[in-house]
């Protein structure tokens, strides 16, 4: 079974960055507007994310999910028990544009990233839509306690 493939409306939109990185498909566009939304879910075959009941109740329970949570940790755990996303095994997106990240060679990077990045890092990978490079800095370890809290259903805040 594939994992869902979201969309995210304006009001969830640090929600989408994070599904983003803890790997699940995400649309995300801050000048999407409702109409494009729609047409996006239906012919992408997405689930919108939104507090908007309207645009929600517009797209039915197969393509719309309302997100009741205000706080992005509690939407992020309420989306991930929502629609069990514990079970699948992803890989991180760009938490920029979406794209998949895919692994490149540390020399071909080497005037791309601050010296002080190159010197310490030894793994990279570059978003093969945008162009952005990661590595694996001293927020990862936070960003994977913090989805292992989300998987087992705590939902605590990261500090």
């Amino acid at each position: 079974m594939e994992p869902p493939r979201f969309a995210a409306d304006v009001m969830v939109g640090k929600l989408a960055r994070w599904l983003r990185i803890l790997g699940y498909d995400t649309f995300y566009s801050n000048r999407a507007e409702d109409p494009y939304l729609k047409s996006l879910c239906r012919s992408e075959d997405r689930i919108l994310l939104t507090k908007d009941r309207e645009l929600c109740r517009q797209l039915g329970k197969t393509r719309g999910y309302l997100v009741e949570s205000v706080h992005f940790q509690d939407q992020l755990t309420e989306v991930f028990h929502g629609f069990g996303l514990g079970r699948f095994e992803l890989q991180p997106r760009c938490s920029r544009c979406n794209g998949a990240l895919l692994s490149i060679e540390r020399a071909r990077i080497e005037n791309r990233v601050p010296p002080y990045v190159f010197l310490t890092q030894k793994v990279f990978s570059i978003c093969k839509v945008c162009g952005k490079i990661y590595w694996q800095g001293t927020h990862l370890a936070r960003i994977r306690r913090f989805a292992a809290l989300i998987q087992s259903g705590f939902g605590n805040r990261p500090s």
